[in-house]
């Protein structure tokens, strides 16, 4: 590591579930080989950030939240040095999964980190992004797009990375109409994805907030639908033709309302949960069955797609609203993340 690099940085870290994290002085990750250090620019905070306080993931503590980092390259193992591509001061992104042992049954069936039994998860099995530094995986780690901002970038790696892979994961031709239900911090980003990819987009929410999220964001939905409409399926259906929506990307862990997406879908169409609940998901049988419906599992983006995506936010210019806090705040984000009436995502800001 560099002489020049502090020994000690600031971190954030939850020492004890459902209580407030603590901002320490701790040390600075010994750079490996193989790493990248990296200088944190932002973090974002995530609905499984929230539940890793809440202890659903049995996370190990003390920990440092964040799965969705970016920043500046601040220091280059020898090994990674050796790869060729990376330099000192690249803005990138580190993203979720990271270092694969590249040995388990996980690796040898998928040759993908995410599937790796041995793998490390920035902010639910190993420190995440809201301290000063952070160690990357460089074969795990993107470059982030100059007209990116870092605010704007850190929520890409796991609102916008989830959302794209479930939108990929639909595999449903451009021009076919989607729905989008949920319009916080990942359906603002799905909307937007749609769009870019040639979509017609509903957006649905039961929230103001959302609904006029759906309206304000750079690539607006072409139909806004509150929830609670007695009439919404009629008036999706009648919007879309054909029968229904050809997919829906549900970014709630709201149970009944995924269960209520199956109506919206035309027969052989697509719904992709995106939330995580924890007392699992209901269907119907009949639904589901009579009209030969797809349930399909997404989990985020894998490095090449996340690299696709920030090819798109960059052309199109996709934004979310973010609300910075400093690091004096970060205790207060379990709070701030349940407040109902927030709209798009909380970003640490260094």
């Amino acid at each position: 590591m560099s002489n020049s690099l502090p020994q000690t940085m600031k971190a954030v870290q939850l020492i004890k579930y459902k209580q407030k994290y603590e901002v320490r002085e701790i040390a600075v990750p010994k750079l490996g080989e193989g790493d990248l250090l990296v200088k944190m620019g932002a973090a974002g905070y995530c609905h499984t950030d929230y539940q890793v306080w809440e202890g659903v993931y049995e996370s190990e503590t003390p920990i440092v939240p964040s799965h969705e980092p970016v920043g500046t390259i601040a220091a280059i193992g020898a090994k990674a040095e050796a790869l060729g591509k990376w330099k000192v001061g690249q803005r990138v992104g580190v993203v979720m999964f990271k270092n694969a042992c590249r040995h388990c049954i996980g690796c040898d069936t998928t040759k993908d980190v995410r599937f790796c039994k041995n793998n490390q998860i920035a902010g639910l099995k190993h420190d995440g992004g809201m301290a000063e530094f952070m160690l990357a995986d460089p074969d795990e780690t993107v470059l982030l797009p100059d007209n990116v901002s870092f605010e704007q970038a850190a929520p890409l790696l796991c609102a916008g990375a989830t959302t794209w892979a479930a939108l990929m994961a639909a595999n449903v031709l451009g021009g076919l109409p989607v729905g989008i239900i949920g319009i916080g911090g990942l359906g603002a980003y799905a909307v937007q994805f749609a769009k870019a990819l040639g979509h017609s987009v509903v957006a649905i929410d039961n929230r103001s907030e959302g609904r006029e999220l759906a309206a304000e964001i750079p690539l607006p939905a072409d139909l806004v639908i509150d929830y609670n409409d007695k009439n919404a399926v009629l008036s999706i259906k009648d919007w879309a033709g054909r029968d229904g929506l050809a997919a829906v990307l549900v970014c709630t862990d709201n149970v009944e309302a995924t269960e209520w997406s199956l109506n919206l879908l035309r027969p052989h169409g697509v719904v992709v949960p995106v939330g995580l609940p924890v007392e699992g998901f209901k269907f119907s049988a009949f639904t589901l069955i009579f009209s030969e419906l797809v349930i399909k599992g997404s989990l985020v983006a894998t490095k090449l797609q996340i690299e696709d995506m920030l090819q798109v936010v960059a052309k199109f210019g996709i934004k979310n609203q973010i609300r910075t806090v400093g690091m004096d705040d970060a205790p207060k984000l379990p709070e701030m993340y349940m407040d109902a009436h927030l709209k798009g995502r909380l970003v640490l800001k260094f």
